[in-house]
Parts: C-alpha cells; structure tokens; sequence
C-alpha cells in the first residue's frame, strides 16, 4: 500500500492510497467466496464453485466493487494509523481509480488555534460608578411609590392630579385598537396616547370626550377616540427625608437610604459591566488568535443552531416549514444566513478550550454530576430515559462549566491580576 498526502485549506488533507494488486486479487477471492456460499451456482455444492466459475456468474465488475468496499475501509483505517493522524470526523471518499486501484480521501482534521502571548493581553478595568442623578432618580421613584392619593368627588382634570380614563381607540377602518381603563398622573407621567393629556384637561367626572389623535411609531396612523374620565385623586409626594427613609425599609435617615441606593446601583452597574468587559476580552482574544478549523466542524454548528431554532419554534406552536414559508426562505438560504453565528460561536469555543488547556484548568466531576442532577430535575426525566440523556448532558455541562472557568481566567489576565505575567519564548 502506498500513501501519499496533500495539505489542504481548513484543517483538511487529501489522502492518496494506492493499494496493491495482490492485495486487490485476495479481497476478490475472499469475495467470491462468500458470494459462492451464500448463493445456489448450477453444479456445485455452496461453498465449492471455484472462483472462475463465480466470478463468470455474477461479472467481474460485480466481485470487483464489493471488494472495492471492503478494502476502502480496512486501507482507510491502516494509512490513518500509519500516519499517525486522530481526524475530527469521517473521512470523505472523493473517487476510486478502478487500476491500480486508488482511494483519493478528504480527511477532515482537528481543529489548530494558536493563542499567541495571551497572558499579556490587557484591558483597562473601570467600572463606572452611580451618579447622582440616578441616585436621585431612584429617590424619585420611591416618592412616587409612596405618594398620598385622595380621591375626590367632583373636580376636573388637570396638572397635578391623577387622573383615571377610560379609552375607545379605532382606526380609519372603525377597527378598535384599544379598549381600556387607565390612571396617571396629569403632566407627570406619559399618558397611554401621545396628544392625550390636551384633550381631557378641564374634563369633569363621568364626562365623556370625543376626538382624534395621531399616533407615531412602528404603525403611524390616526385614530378616533372616545374618553370618559372615570376618577380624579389628589396627587402629594412626600417630602425626601428620614420619614420617607423609614417609610421604604429599614432605615433611620435619608442619608443611609442614599448610601443604599448608591451600593444597590454600583453592584447592578458592576455586574453590566463585568460583563460587557468580559465579552470585550475574549473578542480581542478571538481576534488575535490563529484559529483553523474542517469545513464539517462549522456544517455541525449549523445543524445545532437549526436544530435550537426548531425547539424554539415548537414552544411557540410552529414549526421550521412554516417559519421559513413566512420568510419566503429555503433552508439552505437560512443555513447560509446562520453561518456567521456559526463561525464565531465556534472560534469562540475552540479559543475558550485551548485556553483551559493551556492553563491547565479543570471542572470537579461533583461539580459536573450536581449541576447534571439539577437539570434532570427540572426536566423531570425518567430513571430510563437518564441513562441515554446523561452521558451527553454531563459532557454538555462539562463543556459550559470549562469555558466558564476559562472565560473568568482570561477577564484575570486582562485585569493583571496577582501572579499574571506574559509569557516568554
């Protein structure tokens, strides 16, 4: 058997295997063998018609391809070991010349990243701190939260006053597009339809008002509405001290709701933005780093991507056909429309996994059974049903807890935390 190979693009090498002609003669004979004792040949017992009698019975061409399968995978399996190569997935037969007899396979490759200096990426930390304003806006909520509302009898509509109406919306087809009860405050709060606050002022209890509004947005349109003003109230906002401090939780003063609110919103503005700086981190890795992978790989992620847009269809009570009768789409042009989120939810996992390697990190496998335990049970599976989900779902689990651990190793290093230094050649 000779071998020959060619390095081609995307982590893939093109396999030439020429077997020998001997080789090719005992494959025939063990073929024809098995043909001549599986199957009645005129005159002779199964098993005893000689080959040449076989081999006229059922046609050269016929013995000659099904040892042609044979040796395809048995040659096949003896060049990658020869060669030492562990591919990603099957190989792919591209065409056999039929003498000598040549196998020509596309063998798709593991994937290659090459991280670079990674330990001296670096990215300036700051997450932003609350403003005043926002403290003051949240305060500003809380009053609101807490307002003093009298209802009154008789009165009208206007400034100041909180205000509950009752709305007939329809469009220029006489179509109602909104039927409903709504309360806010006059001047202080957006009104359920832009225009609306001009056309009810000065309106008494139980008075009903007829009139049109143009409404803008997704659906510009005009629309004829008939309001009748159902209540009016009396509007206080308490004043911002301690009693309203003492009002909204467990505090003495002002000034310790203050400090809460301020503590409340630099830990939600924090988490945001640890976030957002860790996205920003590993993006600038993925950019830097020298990322190969097989045509195969990305046609797998494609798979799963439909496969996720399914279940989410199936949720929603419809299927892929429709969603894509919908879009006037075939399902190779929504392939080809998911291919982006494919490559890059691929780069960044092969960059998160060299990344482990690299590092040496590891997931406790209690950590993995716990968080596996979990999931079955709010899936709710079934002592059988677990044994096929959990192999797959622990290396899902495994997986995710890995690039979660390297994720927070990277943000690390970004931050030139303690011990943190570039690597040298």
């Amino acid at each position: 058997m000779r071998i020959t190979t060619e390095t081609l693009a995307h982590r893939q090498m093109m396999l030439t295997i020429e077997v020998d002609s001997e080789r090719v003669k005992k494959a025939m004979h063990k073929v024809a063998q098995r043909f001549a004792e599986h199957y009645d040949i005129p005159g002779f017992r199964r098993g005893k018609a000689p080959y040449e009698v076989v081999v006229r019975t059922f046609g050269h061409e016929v013995i000659f391809e099904e040892a042609v399968e044979i040796l395809s995978q048995e040659v096949y399996r003896e060049a990658l070991d020869q060669l030492g190569l562990d591919p990603y997935g099957p190989g792919r037969l591209e065409r056999i010349d039929p003498e000598p007899l040549t196998f020509h396979v596309i063998v798709p490759l593991k994937p290659e990243v090459r991280l670079g200096d990674y330990r001296s990426l670096r990215l300036p930390y700051e997450p932003p701190e609350p403003t005043e304003e926002e403290v003051a806006e949240v305060l500003e909520r809380l009053r609101r939260d807490h307002a003093i509302i009298e209802p009154l009898s008789e009165g009208v509509a206007e400034p100041g006053m909180m205000v509950t109406v009752a709305l007939r919306a329809s469009d220029a087809e006489g179509k109602v597009v909104l039927e409903d009860e709504f309360s806010f405050v006059f001047g202080q709060e957006d009104p359920p339809l832009n225009g609306l606050e001009e056309q009810i002022i000065g309106m008494k209890v139980n008075e009903t008002r007829t009139f049109e509004l143009s409404q803008t947005g997704d659906k510009p349109q005009r629309l004829r509405v008939e309001a009748t003003l159902t209540g009016i109230s009396r509007y206080f906002l308490p004043d911002l001290d301690d009693a309203l401090a003492q009002t909204v939780g467990d505090f003495e003063t002002l000034e310790e709701l203050r400090a809460k609110i301020r503590q409340d919103l630099a830990a939600h503005k924090r988490r945001r933005y640890d976030s957002e700086y860790a996205e920003r981190v590993l993006e600038t890795l993925v950019d830097q780093a020298e990322i190969a992978f097989p045509p195969q790989m990305l046609e797998e992620e494609i798979d799963d991507l439909v496969e996720d847009l399914k279940n989410f269809l199936r949720q929603k009570g419809e299927s892929l056909e429709s969603y894509l009768k919908a879009r006037n789409q075939t399902l190779e042009a929504l392939r080809a429309e998911l291919q982006p989120q494919a490559e890059r939810r691929i780069r960044r996992g092969l960059v998160l996994y060299q990344l482990a390697r690299e590092e040496g990190l590891s997931v406790p496998e209690e950590t993995v059974e716990h968080e596996a335990q979990a999931l079955r049970q709010r899936i709710q599976a079934s002592e059988t049903a677990w044994k096929d989900l959990e192999p797959r779902v622990s290396a899902t689990v495994r997986s995710r807890l890995l690039a979660r651990r390297a994720l927070e190793r990277l943000v690390e290093i970004a931050r030139g935390g303690p011990g943190i230094t570039a690597q040298t050649e």
